[in-house]
C-alpha cells in the first residue's frame, strides 16, 4: 500500500473550502445586493406616493334624502352629494417663503333622479348644462398663495356666498332661498354662487378675510373686460362672526338667454351668527336687484334668514334647530302677492365628523301673484356621511 501524502490532502480541501466559501459569500453579496436593490427601488416608489399623497387632500360628502308632501307625494332625491381633491405645492424648499400651487376639483354625483315635487336640498347642484348628468363639475380651480394671500381663477366657490352668506348655511336640508346665492341653477351665471370662469384675491389673517373677484365670460356682445364683480369680507372673534358680501353684473343682457346673466343685476348681503357652548344663532339680510327670477321675470327683492340650532344631548351629538326664510319683492315690481316664505325644523344626529342622520320639516306658506299657495309643506329624513 502506498502511502498518503497527508499535505497534499490538506492542501486540496482547504482550496476547495475556500472556493465552496468564495462562491457562497458571491451568492449572498448578490442576493443582498438585489434585495439591496429592490429596498431601495420600492423606497423610493414608496417616496413618490407618499410625496403625492401628502399635497392632495381627496374628501366627499354622500347626501340623500326621502321627502313625503302633505298632499301624500313620496319621493327620493339628491341632496348635493359631491366628492372632491385638493392640492397645495410648495414652490421652495424655504418654508419661511410659504410659496404654493394650490388647486382643487369637485364632482357633484346624481346618485338618484331628483325628485320634482319632493324638493330636498339647499345647494341646487349643477349648472344650467349640467343637470342631469350622472356626474358634473361643482368646482374646478387652480392658482397661488403666498404667506396671508391667495390667488385662483376657475369655476369657484363666489366672496359673496364664502364671506357673506355662509354664516347661516346651517340647515342639513332645506333652507338658502332668500338671499341669492343660487337664484339662478347654481348661481355660476350671475357670479353669486359656484362663478364660472372666476378669478379671486383672497387674503386671510387673524380671524379676518377679504376677497375680490372678476368673472370673465364674454356674456354679451359689449366686449367688456369684466362681466361681473364681487367684494366679501368676513371676520371671526371668539364665537362671533359677521360678513358682507356685494356682486354686480357689468355686463349684462335685457332679455338673457339661460347662459347670460341679467342686465342691472346687483345683490347685497350680510349675515351674522353667535355660537357658544351648545348654542347656535345665525340671521342674514340681502338686497337683490334684478337677481331673482319667476318665469321670465327678473324682479328687484329683499330676503331675510334666521337659523337657531341647540345641542340637547350630554355627548352633543344630538340637535334641534329651527329658522325660516323669507322673500318679498320690492311694492313696485307689479307681482302681486308672489312672495316665498317658509319655516323650517330640524333635529339630527352626529355620529363623526361632517355625518349626520337627521329628519327635517318645511312648513311653506309661499304665495303665487294671485295670493294662493304655489309650494307644499315637506317632511323628510336623510343621511349625510362626509369623508
Amino acid at each position: 500500500m502506498k502511502n498518503v501524502n497527508f499535505p497534499l490532502i490538506k492542501l486540496l480541501v482547504i482550496v476547495m473550502a475556500l472556493l465552496l466559501m468564495n462562491g457562497i459569500y458571491a451568492q449572498t453579496t448578490t442576493t443582498n445586493t438585489e434585495e439591496t436593490k429592490t429596498s431601495e427601488t420600492e423606497q423610493k416608489d414608496s417616496n413618490w406616493v407618499e410625496e403625492i399623497t401628502s399635497r392632495v387632500t381627496p374628501y366627499g360628502s354622500i347626501r340623500i334624502g326621502a321627502g313625503f308632501a302633505e298632499e301624500g307625494e313620496i319621493g327620493i332625491s339628491n341632496n348635493a352629494p359631491r366628492v372632491g381633491l385638493k392640492f397645495k405645492h410648495a414652490l421652495s424648499n424655504d418654508e419661511a417663503e410659504n410659496f404654493n400651487v394650490i388647486g382643487g376639483i369637485e364632482f357633484g354625483v346624481n346618485l338618484i333622479s331628483r325628485d320634482d315635487t319632493v324638493e330636498f336640498a339647499v345647494d341646487p347642484g349643477a349648472g344650467i348644462a349640467q343637470v342631469g348628468d350622472a356626474v358634473f363639475t361643482r368646482l374646478g380651480f387652480i392658482g397661488v398663495s403666498y404667506q396671508d394671500f391667495e390667488f385662483t381663477f376657475g369655476k369657484q366657490n363666489s366672496v359673496y356666498y364664502t364671506m357673506g352668506a355662509t354664516e347661516i348655511d346651517r340647515f342639513l336640508a332645506f333652507g338658502g332661498a332668500a338671499i341669492g346665492v343660487w337664484n339662478i341653477s347654481d348661481g355660476g351665471i350671475s357670479g353669486t354662487g359656484r362663478a364660472n370662469q372666476v378669478f379671486i384675491l383672497k387674503y386671510e389673517k387673524n380671524g379676518l378675510s377679504l376677497g375680490a373677484q372678476a368673472e370673465a365670460r364674454n356674456i354679451s356682445d359689449n366686449s367688456e373686460s369684466i362681466d361681473t364683480y364681487g367684494f366679501g369680507a368676513n371676520y371671526k372673534i371668539g364665537g362671533f362672526g359677521i360678513g358682507v358680501g356685494y356682486n354686480k353684473v357689468n355686463d349684462g343682457v335685457e332679455d338673457p338667454l339661460p347662459n347670460q346673466a341679467k342686465d342691472g343685476d346687483e345683490a347685497f348681503v350680510t349675515s351674522a351668527s353667535f355660537e357658544k357652548d351648545r348654542f347656535t344663532v345665525a340671521a342674514s339680510y340681502a338686497i337683490l336687484k334684478q337677481h331673482q327670477r319667476v318665469g321670465d321675470v327678473f324682479y328687484d327683492a329683499t330676503g331675510i334668514e334666521f337659523y337657531a340650532r341647540y345641542k340637547f344631548s350630554t355627548n352633543k351629538r344630538w340637535h334641534v334647530a329651527a329658522g325660516f326664510n323669507y322673500l318679498k319683492p320690492d311694492d313696485d315690481q307689479n307681482l302681486g302677492d308672489f312672495d316665498t316664505k317658509f319655516g323650517i325644523t330640524e333635529v339630527g344626529y352626529n355620529f363623526k365628523k361632517s355625518s349626520h342622520i337627521f329628519a327635517a320639516a318645511s312648513i311653506d306658506y309661499s304665495e303665487d301673484g294671485n295670493g294662493d299657495r304655489r309650494n307644499q309643506s315637506v317632511f323628510g329624513v336623510g343621511i349625510r356621511f362626509g369623508f
